[in-house]
C-alpha cells in the first residue's frame, strides 16, 4: 500500500537514519523477532485484521487488589478497596503509543524503550544504565502501537523538515474533493465515514478515533481490551504518547479530580527541568491554570476506571514549519529525529524518577 503512492510524496531534505523503524511492518517485525525478556500478550486484533500487542515486565503483585471497581472504591471512601497501591514492589506504569497512526514519534520511542529493556542499548545502539536500573524496579506494560490500522495507512515514515499540512492530509485525513479535515471539523463526524477521501492515520479502518469512543458502548475492541487491561492493573501511571507541530509537552487532564492535576503538574515540571539540562525547548500548557469542561476523552476514561496519573505526551514532529509555543514558526526547524528521541529518553527519564520517589 505504501508503494502505491510513492511517486507522489514529497521528499524531505532530512534523510530517515538507519535505526529508525517507523512502519508498521517494521514495528511487527521487532515484535516477532526481538521480545524475549518480555512477556508479550495479544491485547486484541484491530477492526483491519492487525495485532495489537501488549508486553509486559516486572512481577505483577494481584494480591493486593481488593474487593471493588475503582469507581465503586471512591464511593466508598476508601481507594484501597480497589488496590492496596501504596503497599506495591513495583509501581505500574503503563505506556501507549500511536492512537493516531501519524504520530510515529512516540511508536518509535517505545520500540526503543524495549530494545533498551530486551538488549540493554535503545535502537541507536546507546547504553543507558541509569534508565534501565529504574525502569527493572517497575511493573511497566508496553503498547508499542495500539492503532496499526492508522499506521499502515499514513504512506511516510517520518514527518522532519517536511510541511504539516502534508501530516494533515495523512493524518486527519481528506474529504473527497482533496479538501483536508483539519481541526475541529475531523471531529464532527466520527465514525469517519461518508466524505472521506483519504482516511486518515487518526482512525482504524473503521473510522474511529480511540481518543473519542463512546465509553459506554466502546465501537473499537482495542479500546474495550485496552479499558480492561488498565481496570485489572490498576497502574499508578499511564501515558499515553501523541506529537504535534509544537515543542514537546504535557498536555492537563481533564474532567478528574484537581490533585491529580497537581500529581501531573509535578511530573511535568520535572520533565521540563530535565529538557532544559539537555538544552532543550518545551512548551508549558499550565497544567494548574482552570479551563473550561471538555469531553471525556480516553485519558479520562483511563483515569476514571483506575486513578492512575494518565496524560498525553505531545512530541514534536520536527516538520519544516515547526511552531514555538507564541505561533511563531522557526525560520528553520531545530529538532531532527535524533533529537526527538532523546527528548522521549528524557520523559521516561522523568517518569521512572517520579514514580520511584
Amino acid at each position: 500500500m505504501l508503494e502505491k503512492s510513492i511517486d507522489s510524496l514529497l521528499k524531505s531534505p532530512t534523510g530517515i537514519p538507519i535505526w529508525w523503524k517507523s512502519r508498521e511492518e517494521h514495528i511487527q517485525q521487532f515484535l516477532d523477532n526481538e521480545i524475549i525478556k518480555g512477556n508479550m500478550k495479544l491485547l486484541s486484533t484491530s477492526s483491519g485484521g492487525r495485532p495489537v500487542r501488549a508486553i509486559f515486565y516486572g512481577e505483577a503483585e494481584p494480591h493486593l487488589r481488593g474487593t471493588a471497581n475503582y469507581n465503586s472504591a471512591v464511593a466508598s471512601g476508601n481507594v484501597d478497596s480497589y488496590y492496596r497501591k501504596s503497599e506495591r514492589k513495583r509501581p505500574v506504569f503503563i505506556l501507549i503509543a500511536g492512537v493516531h497512526g501519524q504520530e510515529m514519534e512516540g511508536i518509535v520511542a517505545t520500540l526503543s524503550l524495549l530494545s533498551l529493556m530486551e538488549k540493554g542499548i535503545d535502537l541507536k545502539g546507546n547504553k543507558r544504565p541509569a534508565l534501565l536500573e529504574k525502569l527493572q524496579k517497575l511493573r511497566m506494560i508496553v503498547i508499542p502501537i495500539i492503532n496499526p490500522d492508522g499506521r499502515a495507512r499514513v504512506p511516510y515514515d517520518g514527518w522532519v523538515d517536511l510541511p504539516s499540512e502534508e501530516m494533515h492530509k495523512y493524518g486527519q485525513g481528506t474529504r473527497k474533493n482533496g479538501e483536508l479535515y483539519n481541526y475541529p471539523y475531523n471531529k464532527r463526524v466520527h465514525p469517519m465515514k461518508g466524505d472521506v477521501g483519504i482516511l486518515g492515520g487518526y482512525y482504524d479502518d473503521e473510522g474511529v478515533n480511540m481518543s473519542h469512543d463512546e465509553w459506554a458502548c466502546p465501537m473499537s475492541e482495542t479500546t474495550k481490551a485496552l479499558l480492561k487491561l488498565v481496570q485489572e492493573e490498576g497502574p499508578d501511571m499511564i501515558a499515553n504518547l501523541h506529537s504535534h507541530e509544537s515543542e514537546c509537552s504535557i498536555l492537563p487532564l481533564s474532567n478528574v479530580p484537581e490533585n491529580a492535576n497537581i500529581e501531573l503538574h509535578r511530573l511535568a515540571r520535572m520533565y521540563y527541568r530535565n529538557l532544559e539540562c539537555k538544552e532543550y525547548r518545551y512548551k508549558d500548557n499550565g497544567i494548574l491554570i482552570p479551563r473550561k469542561k471538555s469531553g471525556l476523552n480516553l485519558n479520562s476514561m483511563l483515569y476514571h476506571v483506575s486513578g492512575a496519573i494518565c496524560f498525553t505526551h505531545e512530541s514534536t514532529h520536527g516538520c519544516s514549519d515547526t511552531y514555538r509555543p507564541a505561533g511563531i514558526i522557526y525560520e528553520k526547524n531545530p529538532y531532527n529525529y535524533d533529537d526527538i528521541l532523546e527528548m522521549h529518553h528524557t520523559l521516561f527519564e522523568s517518569i521512572a524518577e517520579y514514580m520511584l520517589g
